[in-house]
C-alpha cells in the first residue's frame, strides 16, 4: 500500500495555476503603414513588460511574451488566445494598431455568442476601405460578423465626419461622446454600460491610449478621464462577461504612460475577484 501511494505521488501531474489576465504585447503591420512605423513600434512595444506588469510585488498574471506579425497566414496569436481562453484566463494585449482585433474575433466568435465590443477611444474606426487598414476595424468587424455589436465611449464630437456618424447609426453602434464621459455624468455612464452588458453574452474592451494621454503641437487633444475609464474597465470586467483586453498605443509616451500602467495595475489588483468571478 506504501509503495503504491509512493508511486501516486511521483507520476500524479500538478493541476497547473490559472491566471486571471494573461498579457502579450503584438505588433501587426497594417496598410498604410510604414516599415519605419512600424519597426518603432515593436521596438516600443518589445520591452513595454519590464516596466508595464513584470515589476509586480504579487504578480497573479500569465506572460505570453511579445510577437511580432507581419505575415496574414501566421496563426501564432490565435492559438495562444484559444489556449488561455480555455483556461478561462483573459488575454490582456498590448497592441500597436486596433486592427489586431480582426485576428482575435474568429477566435472569440466560435460559440456563436452576441459578442459586445466596449471601444474607448475618441474615433469610431469605421474608415470603409477594400481591406483592412489602419481606421478601419469596426467597419470590418461588424461586416464580417453578425453576432457582433459595438459601444463607443468617449467620441469627440468635433473630429468624426457626419458620414460617420451616419454610418455608425445605421450599424446599429451605441455611443457615448467625450463630454457624456465626463465625471458629472458618471451615474449615466454606468447606467448605459450595464444596460449594454446586460444585452451580450462576451465583452471585448478596447482602449486608444492616444484619447488619454495629452498630444502636443498638431497632435493636441481633448483627453477622457482616466479614473472614469478605470471604473468602466472594472464595470466591465466585474460582470463576468469579459474576454479579452486590447490596449492600443504605437509610441512611447503612450505605452509608457501613467494612464497606461494605472490601467495595467487596475486589472493586476482584480486578480483575486476575477478569479472567483469567471
Amino acid at each position: 500500500m506504501l509503495s503504491l501511494f509512493k508511486r501516486y505521488r511521483l507520476n500524479r501531474t500538478a493541476v497547473p495555476h490559472i491566471s486571471a489576465f494573461t498579457f502579450m504585447t503584438v505588433c501587426e503591420r497594417v496598410k498604410p503603414m510604414s516599415r519605419v512605423e512600424f519597426e518603432f513600434a515593436q521596438q516600443s512595444l518589445e520591452f513595454a513588460s519590464d516596466w508595464l506588469y513584470q515589476q509586480q510585488s504579487n504578480p497573479n498574471y500569465a506572460d505570453a511574451g511579445h510577437l511580432v506579425l507581419t505575415d496574414a497566414s501566421d496563426v501564432r496569436y490565435q492559438d495562444i488566445l484559444s489556449r488561455h481562453l480555455a483556461l478561462s484566463s483573459v488575454p490582456v494585449v498590448l497592441a500597436n494598431c486596433h486592427e489586431l482585433l480582426l485576428n482575435a474575433l474568429p477566435v472569440l466568435a466560435l460559440d456563436n455568442e452576441e459578442i459586445g465590443i466596449i471601444h474607448i477611444g475618441h474615433d469610431f474606426e469605421l474608415k470603409q476601405t477594400l481591406d483592412p487598414q489602419v481606421g478601419s476595424v469596426y467597419h470590418f468587424a461588424l461586416s464580417r460578423f453578425s453576432n457582433a455589436r459595438l459601444f463607443c465611449l468617449g467620441i469627440d464630437a468635433e473630429r468624426v465626419p457626419s458620414q460617420i456618424w451616419e454610418y455608425a447609426e445605421d450599424l446599429g453602434c451605441d455611443w457615448l461622446t467625450e463630454e457624456e464621459c465626463s465625471f458629472r455624468n458618471r451615474n449615466q455612464l454606468k447606467s448605459q454600460l450595464s444596460h449594454y452588458i446586460e444585452h451580450c453574452d462576451q465583452l471585448v474592451l478596447s482602449v486608444d491610449l492616444a484619447s488619454l494621454v495629452q498630444g502636443n503641437g498638431l497632435d493636441e487633444h481633448k483627453i477622457l478621464d482616466n479614473q472614469l475609464v478605470l471604473r468602466a474597465i472594472r464595470q466591465a470586467v466585474m460582470s463576468g462577461k469579459v474576454k479579452m483586453i486590447q490596449l492600443v498605443g504605437a509610441k512611447d509616451k503612450l505605452i509608457y504612460s501613467k494612464q497606461t500602467k494605472e490601467i495595467v495595475d487596475e486589472l493586476c489588483s482584480l486578480s483575486a475577484e476575477v478569479t472567483q468571478t469567471y
